[in-house]
């Protein structure tokens, strides 16, 4: 499995990593929106976005709290998802895409449900970063046998 977080982190250096903190923050953001779309906002969640964050980044205890801090104001505080798919459409390739909906898959499905507004988000999100039904159900099938 491409371990996508990692690609994205160790490209090119950028000044004062703005580019890296851009694409994490791009990522848990998605994974906060996920989080919140259903209203239900539940502790098995939460801890599924802490356990993808430090997994996929490799940030210090403090760094990934202060990252889920930033990730969960901007999604609270979002108008719409252009902002995060745009930077996703920008520096993600297909195959990366499609490994963020499988992230995104295992928070909606931590709660062990789907809500219509969840599997609403995720069609959104699909089309708007290009990702097929096909992938995105092939994605949500081994988020299911992750989780």
């Amino acid at each position: 499995m491409i371990d996508l977080m990692k690609k994205l982190v160790a490209g090119a250096p950028q000044p004062e990593d703005s580019h890296e903190e851009k694409l994490r923050l791009a990522a848990t953001a998605l994974l906060f929106r996920a989080l919140y779309v259903d209203g239900d906002a539940g502790p098995e969640e939460e801890d599924q976005i802490r356990q993808i964050v430090t997994q996929e980044f490799g940030l210090s205890e403090g760094e990934v709290d202060t990252l889920l801090a930033e990730a969960r104001d901007a999604a609270r505080n979002a108008n719409d998802l252009y902002g995060w798919t745009r930077v996703v459409n920008a520096e993600y390739s297909h195959d990366e895409k499609i490994y963020l909906m499988e992230k995104l898959w295992q928070v909606i499905l931590a709660d062990g449900r789907i809500d219509p507004h969840e599997h609403g988000l995720m069609r959104r999100l699909a089309g708007l970063i290009y990702v097929s039904d096909s992938d995105s159900a092939q994605a949500r099938m081994r988020a299911g046998s992750a989780t």
